[in-house]
């Protein structure tokens, strides 16, 4: 951090005190005189793992704590500095004029007579971290309780309803509180906990799609008059050979919210294997570049199909997945998600 602010204009920092024993109650991690353009001031610094919302009240009331106690005629600026911090973190602390400074160097700096942002990608590993949350079994519990909102849920009946093991569903939960997206009641077993509104995961969760990559599509052409046949011919298939599958994106977003008056083209993920093979078998899926009506979503994710409703017979994915295909679709596609997450997953 010191390297980063020794590298601004007209910037020199003067003084680094770690842990200092100044008395007083509680005891910062460090102290940096600094001065920005002729102004001098002090940089109270608490430095943690990784910073979510829900401790971010805290770590600065024990910096305010500290600050009021040493009752120094300077200015001082609370700051707060992690490997990771989260953008709902980032967030609180831009609000509450707490700096703060992260490993890959984004820089929050507000003082009286200076203010500094520096808006810097998170590392890989970091991000990786913060991101975990958002794939495998973990997504299939944000799904089930994004699903069950607005009810109250327990870790086994999350656990029943996404297919995820008690424990994943627990670590799931429990991330979920840093990030103070939900509401809790009672303790043990008998604790229950339930979102406080979609809207914050799926925000965080489109931010986190939208810079992925997007995932490999198999294409192939399957003799059907529209896309209401080759649906009504994919569940026979797939259901002949034992094969899970759940259509998804475009289809199934006019199937949840109708949007546009004709789908040409169908996607859908089914689960990899022998069964999958027979399926392609029995539809007599020809492999194409061109002119394909049937795409098969490629992706770890394709081993666990999640199915949300069955309309009319079709197997449809979560509402939650549909969204977030079409989200890294193209076309109308990014149209069709707004128009779903209004009417079915907004309230």
């Amino acid at each position: 951090m010191c390297e980063v602010l020794a590298a601004l204009p007209d910037t020199v920092v003067r003084h680094l005190e770690r842990e200092p024993n100044l008395g007083g109650r509680g005891r910062p991690d460090a102290l940096v005189d600094i001065s920005i353009r002729g102004h001098d001031f002090q940089l109270v610094v608490e430095a943690k793992k990784e910073l979510f919302p829900r401790d971010i009240h805290h770590n600065i009331w024990q910096l305010q704590t500290y600050s009021e106690s040493r009752q120094l005629a300077g200015e001082q600026v609370p700051m707060l500095l992690a490997r990771a911090i989260s953008k709902g973190a980032r967030d609180i602390l831009q609000i509450e004029q707490v700096g703060y400074f992260d490993s890959g160097g984004s820089l929050f700096l507000p003082s009286k007579t200076a203010f500094v942002l520096i808006d810097r990608a998170t590392p890989k590993k970091a991000r990786r971290r913060l991101d975990s949350i958002f794939r495998g079994k973990r997504a299939q519990v944000l799904q089930a309780i994004i699903a069950a909102w607005p009810d109250w849920v327990s870790v086994k009946e999350l656990a029943e309803k996404s297919g995820a093991s008690p424990a994943t569903t627990s670590e799931t939960l429990t991330e979920m509180e840093k990030r103070d997206w939900l509401e809790v009641e009672g303790a043990g077993p008998a604790k229950l906990r339930r979102l406080k509104g979609r809207g914050p995961v799926l925000d965080e969760w489109s931010r986190i799609v939208a810079n992925q990559k997007r995932p490999k599509l198999e294409r192939y052409y399957v003799p059907a008059s529209n896309s209401e046949d080759l649906a009504r011919r994919l569940d026979h298939a797939c259901r002949e050979t034992g094969a899970p599958y759940a259509v998804t994106a475009e289809a199934a977003a006019q199937a949840y919210a109708p949007y546009l008056t004709n789908i040409s083209q169908l996607k859908c993920r089914i689960r990899k294997g022998r069964a999958q093979t027979e399926a392609l078998r029995l539809l007599d899926a020809r492999p194409v570049s061109e002119g394909w009506n049937l795409g098969i979503i490629d992706s770890p994710a394709s081993q666990d199909v999640a199915i949300g409703e069955e309309i009319s017979g079709i197997c449809y994915a979560p509402c939650v997945q549909v969204y977030l295909d079409l989200l890294q679709g193209s076309g109308r596609s990014k149209e069709m998600a707004d128009h779903l997450r209004a009417e079915r997953l907004d309230a």
